[in-house]
């Protein structure tokens, strides 16, 4: 199975071909893409590395990263797995709507059925109760695929009025990603309530109702 590395540090000028005769003098290599401005075309001072095997990319990791540095870079090459390669590699799903009470034993044996499984991890609180959703490796991505094309939205399990949700687990990035989009959705939340309390209540603000009149007492009044 290929596997796709990330390589930064790269001389901007280096071409495809240099890149390819670099690498391969330590590792088997099948192709180096030059990533490029989308206008300019130039590159960008990285490349992905396609390699034929994970050992293989593990070799070039273990041979290039933070270990070698290019002339005209002043920093060592960067070689890492390309966003969600580790995933894909470890066949890792997720699986949301599974019940409170649920073991890991239940979970193997529907999960089983269709693959050999490398590991599971069902997420619990404090009292160790499920949080209704486990993350689960298979031994191959056909495994994985069959489990997620039998199981999601198809499957109810015991104690579950809704069925599960099995898809391939989020990579590093969406999972910032949706982080900072939560943040964002938080802070807007705030500022919205905070502008309808102001609207609703301006003198708790400071300012004064327009038509606003204090009530006279007749304290104060001279008569001319």
């Amino acid at each position: 199975e290929r596997v796709k590395l990330f390589v930064g540090q790269v001389p901007k000028n280096m071409s495809e071909s240099q890149l390819l005769q670099l690498f391969q003098e330590s590792m088997l290599v099948d192709e180096v893409n030059i990533i490029r401005d989308r206008e300019t075309r130039a590159s960008r001072g990285c490349c992905f590395l396609i390699c034929p095997s994970r050992d293989e990319a593990d070799k070039a990791i273990n041979a290039f990263h933070n270990k070698k540095t290019l002339p005209g870079v002043s920093s060592p090459l960067q070689v890492k797995y390309a966003d969600g390669e580790l995933e894909r590699l470890e066949h890792k799903l997720f699986v949301g709507m599974l019940p409170k009470n649920v073991s890991d034993a239940e979970v193997l044996a529907l999960f089983s059925d269709h693959g050999s499984i490398k590991d599971l991890q069902i997420l619990r609180g404090s009292q160790q109760t499920s949080k209704g959703c486990a993350f689960i490796k298979f031994e191959t991505k056909e495994q994985a695929v069959a489990a997620i094309e039998a199981l999601n939205g198809k499957h109810k399990m015991e104690g579950c009025s809704v069925p599960l949700v099995v898809k391939w687990a989020d990579t590093e990035k969406e999972r910032l990603a949706r982080k900072a989009h939560k943040a964002l959705s938080q802070a807007s939340n705030l500022h919205s309530a905070g502008t309808r309390q102001q609207q609703q209540h301006p003198s708790l603000f400071g300012a004064v109702p327009m038509g606003y009149m204090p009530s006279y007492n007749g304290y104060g009044y001279q008569v001319p």
